[in-house]
């Protein structure tokens, strides 16, 4: 009897120490962009026409449509104006809690988006780009007392193109690696 309670006593405290070790540590995960998509704005510099004025950003609306249609809710719209719009010429971030908030358990890969250039959100559209899909793999990744989220891979499809386009981070640290959008 005594030797059965010294063997739980030993298992109870083994486990409380570890269980202290892990309370301590910090975990650093760096998985905030994971499943994010970059979309950036081409400056025109050259004046190619290819790339986006400042002025050409003023209005800029983001579109958000569940690929389950049958499913509520319908689409989903984001508007960024004036000042709003200007911070834009550098990044617009899509992850699954922003620009919108989260529906349900869907994330980002679950919806159709489409960024369009407009002067209002009836008008006649500038500028459109459509993002048809974004696949995503990834992993959950554990290091001692640590377990992190890991983008493995992250493909997105435009315009109706069969082939993607590659945003994973080349060094596996779930970085952002910007779609770069130019005039057509």
């Amino acid at each position: 009897m005594l030797r059965t309670l010294l063997t739980w006593f030993c298992i109870l405290m083994t486990a409380a120490l570890v269980a202290a070790c892990c309370g301590s540590v910090g975990c650093e995960c760096n998985d905030r962009y994971a499943d994010a998509v970059k979309l950036q704005f081409s400056a025109d510099t050259a004046g190619s026409g290819k790339g986006f004025r400042a002025r050409d950003i003023r209005n800029v609306f983001l579109v958000r449509v569940p690929k389950d249609t049958a499913q509520r809710p319908k689409a989903d719209t984001v508007a960024f104006s004036g000042p709003r719009a200007q911070q834009l010429r550098d990044t617009l971030v899509i992850n699954n809690l922003t620009p919108f908030t989260r529906s349900g358990n869907r994330n980002l890969n679950e919806y159709r988006y489409e960024v369009y250039l407009a002067p209002t959100r009836r008008g006649t559209k500038l500028f459109s780009y459509k993002i048809d899909s974004v696949a995503l793999n990834t992993r959950l990744q554990g290091d001692g007392c640590c377990t992190c989220y890991q983008n493995t891979n992250k493909l997105v499809y435009v315009n109706g193109n069969s082939g993607p386009l590659n945003l994973t981070d080349p060094s596996g640290e779930n970085r952002l690696v910007p779609l770069v959008l130019i005039k057509p």
